[in-house]
């Protein structure tokens, strides 16, 4: 248990003529260090407007660690008799001592100040040494990264780096150390820093150098940017999603009516007599593409021009129940196996019965196309926070790393014949309505995906 040191008391005797009030007269002290109370005596108190002084007569020598008394006010007193005083030191020695206590009583309330005003950033406040060791941790720093101060000084900065970039930071500061050239040092930078249980996040950081008493001293201010990068990618997709979106627009509107026509006209030559089989197998083939080509066409008219929500309450499982009922053929020919899993009971929420319809029969058909050769389909229901989760898991190969990342944008597919748009859609969809879409997957253990929906949004009534 840490207790605090006790305060050092130092009474100073001053006449009226010499003396001067400053703020330096409160206590200070700094972390680690014992606080010094300065208490003043004087024969005019009224000359020190502003601040507390004390009759000398009321002096007690045994109340204080030290007594200065640079002009001998206090010679006479019955407490100071000769040989009964041995913290008393007087003229010009004690005169010397008044001063230097005062410079260092400011000084060390200047550094506490400052010290203060570092430790209680928001922002963290990192500072290593030459040998690329932690010498300066504030509370920010604390909060962002997890290790408390204790923990992180002393130790090497490599705590908060990840792994790639650990060895690279150590070379940057050697290089400095050595040249004295600056590549970072004066400037902002977007990097990636690491929490206590290792997980990284991206971060906004000003660098600059120290060089106090030829000792170089590395400060990173750092500001936690997760939300500000969410933000910025949420912003960067709008824009994408609406220069995509224009594109779309015309070309579906341009192959609209040609894909009818020609859709129309092959679908009458199968029906017309005097065909061969070949000529019908190419006549069906014409018509299986056309009608593949519509649905892309609907699809890009959804995603451009998707229809507002007509939210009502009702059971979203309800509409999980309707949406497996169109795969169970599908499901039977392919022996897929279908597990329902009900954590938590499931209020009513509110929804648009076809929106989220057409978001479960996504996740479904992926789920089924995922699982050629068989598996199964776990459907999870859960009340998690304030919101109702479905949850729809397969056991096919799972996602590829690489298309992790991008199985939300639209027009990338990992599909021979996929536009690239279904979860593109639903996740709109979900958005929404207040919801999201999300998933989750380790390759060859199988992918789920989740949908939320608010618990707490009021029915839409409609007027």
């Amino acid at each position: 248990m840490t207790t605090t040191p006790k305060p050092i008391r130092i009474a100073i005797v001053l006449n009226g003529q010499e003396f001067i009030c400053h703020a330096v007269t409160l206590p200070f002290s700094l972390e680690g260090y014992p606080p010094v109370d300065l208490v003043l005596y004087g024969a005019q108190p009224e000359a020190a407007a502003g601040c507390r002084v004390n009759p000398i007569p009321d002096l007690d020598p045994g109340a204080f660690d030290l007594i200065l008394d640079g002009q001998f006010m206090t010679a006479g007193l019955p407490a100071f008799s000769p040989g009964q005083v041995d913290n008393l030191i007087t003229g010009p020695a004690a005169r010397f001592l008044n001063s230097l206590v005062r410079q260092l009583q400011e000084l060390r309330q200047k550094q506490e100040i400052n010290t203060g005003i570092i430790n209680r950033a928001t922002d963290a406040i990192v500072t290593i040494n030459e040998d690329h060791v932690i010498v300066g941790y504030n509370l920010g720093a604390e909060q962002m990264f997890g290790f408390t101060r204790a923990e992180a000084l002393g130790q090497d900065l490599t705590i908060i780096i990840p792994t790639p970039y650990k060895a690279e930071h150590r070379a940057y500061v050697r290089r400095y150390v050595a040249t004295r050239e600056a590549r970072m040092i004066g400037k902002h930078a977007r990097l990636n820093a690491q929490r206590r249980d290792g997980r990284e996040f991206p971060i906004s950081i000003s660098f600059s150098v120290a060089e106090i008493r030829d000792n170089l001293y590395f400060t990173g201010i750092i500001r936690d940017i997760t939300e500000y990068k969410e933000m910025e990618d949420r912003v960067l997709q709008s824009e994408r999603l609406a220069a995509v979106g224009n594109t779309v627009a015309h070309v579906a509107h341009e192959i609209k009516n040609p894909l009818i026509i020609i859709g129309g006209f092959a679908r009458q030559l199968l029906k017309a007599p005097g065909f061969d089989d070949q000529v019908r197998r190419k006549l069906t083939i014409i018509a299986e593409e056309v009608s593949h080509l519509e649905e892309m066409v609907a699809e890009m008219r959804d995603f451009v021009h998707h229809p507002p929500a007509q939210k009502r309450q009702g059971q979203i499982m309800a509409a999980v129940d309707e949406a497996l009922e169109l795969f169970q053929d599908t499901l039977r020919e392919q022996h897929i196996q279908v597990r329902r899993v009900e954590e938590t009971p499931l209020p009513p929420v509110t929804f648009d019965p076809k929106q989220v319809h057409q978001v479960l029969i996504n996740l479904f058909k992926n789920a089924l196309e995922a699982m050629p050769e068989g598996g199964e389909i776990t459907v999870t229901s859960r009340v998690k926070g304030a919101n109702a989760e479905i949850s729809v898991s397969d056991t096919g190969a799972g996602i590829a790393p690489e298309a992790a990342g991008n199985i939300f944008q639209p027009y990338f597919t990992t599909k021979a014949k996929g536009t690239g748009l279904g979860l593109a859609i639903c996740q709109n969809i979900m958005a929404e309505h207040g919801g999201c879409l999300f998933a989750d997957s380790t390759p060859g253990r199988g992918a789920t995906f989740t949908i939320q929906l608010p618990l707490d949004e009021a029915p839409v009534v409609e007027g």
